[in-house]
């Protein structure tokens, strides 16, 4: 069941329907039904991985609950030292059940996603040395949503273990946190403590909220249909015959990746946040209009908000403030003074972030490469942060002055854009031959051969897919200045109806009446 289909929204409008129809106490159980069967849809297989996931954690989180209340009692009565050491042996027992929790909740995820890339890796290592033996690759599929429902329930076993919140007693109110559908295949990233309280309040159907959510999924759909999909086509034939077209349409084929990426990823948060907006369900953004961003640091603060904050919460603080990290930080702070050592633990964190961060994306060493090209880029500015300043200074460049925000902009979006070129290669090899290729046949002459830009598009889907891409830019420079409120709320209805009916034909001429969805693209992460 795709999100863009018949079959989907009828899905949803029965979700709806019922929410609201049947009594208020029930609403949080038409959601596990729409859980179950929204996944089940994609093979009822792959719900052994979700429950398999679910039932650790949650029981992991009461055995927590447990211990932190027999701890309690146990030490009433004791001398300060006695309590102590009661702290220190509750510590040393959570730990060793997060760490078993953790690891067999990880466990499939690493081998159904990760199996393949080790063993390819050790056959590379196998053959170079001429052993005669080489291992068989596995043949499994990674089931719908694994990447995110397994952060989902470590993100929930880790708070409760850190008592920001006590554990849930009633499994399936657990279940429709971690489940729920609409952040499935492409996240956000939540937490218990605010989608999960969400879930299960009471909700009353509201007609503007009904309004407000039918607009964004519009939007959504709109982004999606008229501006990501008609651009795969181009971006595919360039890329994988780059040799027959010049180094410009090659940095073309970039730009509308950036484009295409964007408009697909936002356009699925917009559908669900407006399906969720309609339930009245508060569900975590995820952008912030990333390509204004003046910085790859501030990219990464604006673009997929929740899965940086997760890897903030869970992995950059953890290894910072771990024993090594504060071993480091004191080595450094010694030998070259008090500002390297504070920033020399982030920089050992960050190594484990873009580690993480590039394998989430995928199983391979472009992504590596690609999370390792932003890390060094990273690093570069917050140790050079003084010099740029200084810098600034003396050409009297203040941080206000639009064409130097203007560049840092453009700059940045030419940084993240060349940074996926390494993530959607095949392979390090075919990257560098593309980049080799874009830049010693880089001719401006190419410029007039302007079938060489859109290949594999009509004329009509071209002019479509820009006027979507202007209503794109014009909406997020509205946002982003701060005017979008002000905007709708002075726009007279009949232009906001005309707005709303030319987004549904262009939407009907490109899908041409057809369910056209080529999937998300970060369904596939």
């Amino acid at each position: 069941m795709t999100l863009i289909s018949v079959h989907c929204f009828l899905f949803a409008l029965a979700v709806i329907l019922l929410y609201f129809v049947l009594p208020k106490k029930w609403q949080w159980l038409v959601l596990v039904a729409g859980n179950l069967y929204f996944y089940i849809s994609f093979g009822l297989q792959y719900l052994f991985y979700l429950l398999f996931d679910a039932l650790i954690s949650y029981g992991a989180a009461l055995a927590f609950d447990r211990m932190n209340q027999t701890a309690v009692k146990a030490m009433e009565g004791m001398d300060a030292a006695g309590k102590e050491e009661a702290r220190r042996q509750l510590l040393k027992r959570k730990k060793r059940l997060s760490a078993l929790a953790i690891v067999a909740i990880l466990f499939f995820w690493i081998l159904i996603k990760y199996g393949n890339f080790f063993l390819s890796n050790l056959q590379s290592v196998l053959s170079f040395f001429s052993a005669p033996w080489r291992p068989g690759m596995l043949e499994l599929i990674l089931p719908l949503g694994m990447s995110f429902y397994t952060f989902h329930a470590i993100g929930y076993l880790i708070d409760v273990y850190r008592k920001k919140y006590p554990a849930e007693k009633n499994f399936l109110k657990y279940f429709c946190f971690v489940s729920f559908f609409p952040h499935m295949i492409e996240g956000p990233f939540s937490r218990f403590d605010d989608l999960g309280r969400s879930l299960l309040q009471q909700h009353s159907f509201s007609y503007e909220r009904f309004c407000q959510g039918m607009a964004r999924i519009l939007w959504g759909v709109f982004k999606k249909v008229v501006i990501a999909d008609p651009l795969a086509s181009t971006i595919t034939i360039i890329l994988s015959q780059y040799q027959d077209y010049g180094g410009i349409h090659i940095i073309f084929s970039l730009i509308l990746y950036s484009i295409r990426l964007y408009a697909d990823f936002s356009g699925y948060m917009d559908i669900v946040c407006g399906f969720c907006r309609i339930l009245g369900i508060s569900l975590a953004e995820n952008f912030a209009r990333p390509y204004f961003a003046q910085s790859v640091e501030e990219y990464w603060r604006r673009w997929h908000i929740t899965l940086g904050r997760w890897f903030r919460d869970y992995v950059f603080f953890p290894a910072s403030m771990s024993r090594a990290g504060t071993r480091l930080s004191k080595w450094a702070r010694k030998k070259w003074g008090a500002k390297m050592g504070k920033l020399i633990a982030g920089y050992f964190a960050l190594i484990f972030v873009w580690t993480a961060t590039g394998l989430w994306h995928g199983a391979s060493w472009t992504y590596l490469v690609w999370g390792y090209l932003n890390l060094v880029v990273i690093v570069i500015s917050m140790q050079l942060a003084d010099f740029y300043a200084r810098c600034r200074k003396k050409l009297s460049i203040s941080d206000s002055n639009r064409l130097w925000k203007g560049f840092r902009i453009l700059r940045t979006y030419f940084l993240v854009s060349l940074f996926r070129f390494f993530g959607i290669a095949p392979s390090l090899s075919a990257a560098f031959s593309i980049l080799k290729h874009g830049i010693t046949d880089f001719r401006l002459g190419a410029v007039t051969n302007t079938s060489g830009f859109f290949v594999g598009m009509f004329r009509e889907e071209i002019l479509f897919m820009g006027i979507g891409v202007i209503f794109l830019l014009v909406t997020d420079i509205l946002q982003e200045t701060g005017k979008w409120e002000k905007f709708k709320e002075k726009s007279p209805i009949p232009l906001r109806a005309l707005v709303y009916s030319v987004m549904l034909l262009l939407i009907v001429l490109m899908s041409k009446g057809a369910d056209v969805s080529q999937g998300f693209m970060y369904a596939n992460f």
